[in-house]
């Protein structure tokens, strides 16, 4: 469900902020009707964490500066509703505006930064086996067809003890450069992960 919302939300860009905008519009409207108007200053506040907690998500920090507007407007009107007088329970109310925005902000952010890190950490692997598969096919198909013709001629008494040795001797070649450029590969891998588990890096390292 969540990846169809977000799917939604990447192909409608403009659902977001007009999600937000509708939200705070909604507050303000609250603000004027209950607080200004009414004159009750407690718990229809509780909505503005909506917004803020959903701007916190979508655009992480910066939902603060929803949290601050909407809390200087609750300040705002507390102040004239109360004869010009501040009222410490409306200031209280704004921090507590400014300090979720700040904190869903900073956890959203960094589990969009940590989901990033980890794509990007499997798209190098995915490069990486695919390089290799890349590098080490067509010398193997080589190895395979001439180590064919080396059994063949072995078969028919065509080849002679020391073309066998020798034909051989080319096609351990052709491995150990097989095996340097896994090395490589692998040593590539290791230098630019650093969060590799100990273990495994020996392995690769080998």
């Amino acid at each position: 469900m969540k990846t169809k919302m977000h799917d939604f939300a990447g192909r409608h860009p403009w659902i977001k902020p007009a999600v937000v905008i509708g939200l705070v519009s909604f507050c303000v409207a609250l603000e004027v009707l209950i607080h200004a108007y009414l004159n009750i200053a407690v718990a229809f506040t509780h909505i503005f964490y909506l917004p803020i907690v959903i701007a916190g998500i979508w655009y992480y920090k910066k939902a603060v500066v929803i949290a601050l507007l909407l809390g200087a407007m609750h300040i705002a009107v507390e102040y004239f509703t109360m004869g010009f007088v501040f009222e410490p329970a409306a200031l209280v109310r704004a921090a507590m505006f400014v300090v979720v925005a700040f904190v869903i902000g900073s956890l959203s952010e960094s589990k969009d930064l940590f989901a990033a890190e980890r794509e990007r950490k499997h798209k190098a692997l995915v490069g990486f086996i695919a390089e290799v598969g890349l590098r080490i096919k067509t010398p193997m198909s080589v190895i395979r067809e001439n180590l064919g013709e080396i059994g063949r001629g072995i078969e028919t008494g065509e080849m002679e003890k020391e073309e066998v040795l020798a034909a051989l001797q080319v096609q351990i070649s052709h491995a150990e450069k097989i095996l340097a450029t896994l090395r490589e590969l692998n040593q590539g891998v290791v230098d630019e992960q650093k969060d590799i588990p100990e273990s495994y890096r020996d392995l690769l390292t080998r």
